[in-house]
């Protein structure tokens, strides 16, 4: 009888395992059904390879390139994961993250920079069959693989002086001049079939006498016996090679604006305007600055962000009855600016977080801003000049300084993906399934 009861007690244990839970059980398994492949201590599912295929065969389409083979596609894809797995594992190992507050203003920063509201973005993507959370977890992985790569790669990149010059001779160099000029031509006047020189100069007085009173292609729509006169005579821009020899040493002499003097040749006479000339040349950028100093109280588990308030309030006070901001910068400012009474110096736009700025543009000379909050923490702020400053050349410098680092990160970015999954623990299930 113990023996019956026994039995009967383990069956209704079977069964409260098997049939109490039966949606837990069919997730384990559907769970384990679904892993194709483990890269360390993370998975990559079935699910995951399919939607990375989606993606792939989507972005051949908008290149409107061939999609490869369902085959090819499927390793492209599940390399990705590998690789996406791989640098992320890194980052967690390395305290490398990203906080949903800076997610959601990039996010926001790319709906802005395509002139659309972030509802806007979402309701596109949806349309293009993709889906918010899919988009947006592609970019946190992409901003996680920035960090990586800075942290790891870009740290220990250095570009030097020489290469940005031996850079910029290099483009001055692969980019051809062009010379946008327009033209007139003045045909030998025929007297019986021979030319008339006689008539022939004085209709060229006659156009270079208009041409002190008209606009160059108003003369050439009336005058001119060119091909492109009623285009006012435009031949637009051309590289040297595609110029007539007779017009090339006037071309390089003169200035923009002027009009050759006549250029004779054996159908007539010819006048040329420079209008532009394009080669290499540096963007103008001119910019607004502003020399800054601030306060900054770091938030904290202990302080609650009211008293971080109030003691802003309180030192805003002090400042405002006469003590100096550089004064409460060193005796209170919790960053490493503080040592220089909290001077941050001359500010580029862009320099610094877009709250900062908001209300660093907003301040008059002097005056100080009531407290900011920021993702840093709670600033007082003091705008103690402003200037424009020519920034072309340094920012030419920068672009190319950039490019060079971002070329050089990848190339050895590259390289330390391979050394990292070489030495990685990777097992792949999909071709066993």
């Amino acid at each position: 009888m113990i023996t019956k009861v026994i039995f009967i007690f383990a069956l209704i244990i079977l069964k409260n395992i098997f049939l109490i839970h039966p949606v837990y059980s069919a997730e384990k398994y559907i769970e384990i059904d679904n892993i194709i492949a483990i890269v360390e201590t993370r998975t990559i599912t079935k699910l995951e390879l399919n939607k990375k295929k989606e993606e792939i065969k989507r972005a051949f389409s908008q290149k409107r390139e061939a999609i490869p083979t369902d085959k090819e596609i499927t390793k492209l894809s599940l390399d990705q994961l590998i690789t996406e797995k791989l640098v992320i594992e890194y980052a967690s190992m390395k305290g490398i993250s990203m906080d949903e507050e800076r997610l959601n203003n990039v996010i926001d920063n790319i709906a802005k920079s395509n002139n659309i509201t972030t509802e806007d973005l979402i309701k596109q993507l949806e349309e293009e069959g993709s889906s918010y959370p899919d988009f947006r977890e592609d970019i946190r992985i992409q901003l996680i693989f920035d960090q990586v790569k800075k942290r790891t790669i870009s740290a220990n990149v250095k570009i030097s002086e020489f290469e940005i010059n031996n850079y910029i001779e290099l483009q001055k160099e692969i980019t051809p001049t062009k010379y946008n000029y327009s033209h007139i031509f003045i045909e030998y006047i025929k007297n019986n079939d021979d030319d008339d020189p006689e008539k022939t100069k004085i209709k060229l007085k006659e156009v270079i006498n208009e041409l002190e009173e008209k606009n160059f292609n108003e003369v050439a729509i009336d005058y001119s016996d060119g091909p492109m006169a009623e285009k006012g005579g435009l031949m637009g821009s051309k590289l040297m090679e595609d110029i007539p020899d007779a017009f090339i040493d006037s071309l390089k002499s003169m200035k923009i604006g002027e009009v050759s003097k006549p250029i004779k040749s054996s159908g007539g006479y010819h006048l040329i305007k420079l209008n532009q000339i394009e080669e290499f040349e540096m963007e103008t950028v001119i910019v607004r600055q502003s020399k800054v100093k601030q306060i900054l109280l770091k938030k904290n588990q202990i302080t609650s962000e009211d008293e971080i308030k109030k003691k802003l309030a309180h030192i805003r006070n002090l400042i405002i009855e006469g003590m100096s901001f550089s004064e409460a910068a060193e005796k209170y400012s919790e960053d490493g600016s503080a040592i220089n009474k909290g001077d941050l110096g001359w500010l580029n736009p862009g320099d610094t977080i877009p709250e900062f700025e908001k209300e660093m543009d907003a301040l008059k000379l002097d005056e100080v801003s009531q407290p900011v909050k920021t993702p840093l923490g709670w600033h007082l702020i003091q705008v103690n000049d402003r200037r424009e400053k020519d920034l072309s050349s340094e920012s030419l410098r920068q672009r190319v300084k950039e490019n060079l680092l971002m070329q050089k990160t990848n190339i050895k970015f590259n390289d330390w993906i391979k050394t990292l999954r070489e030495e990685a623990h990777v097992e792949i299930w999909l071709y066993e399934n």
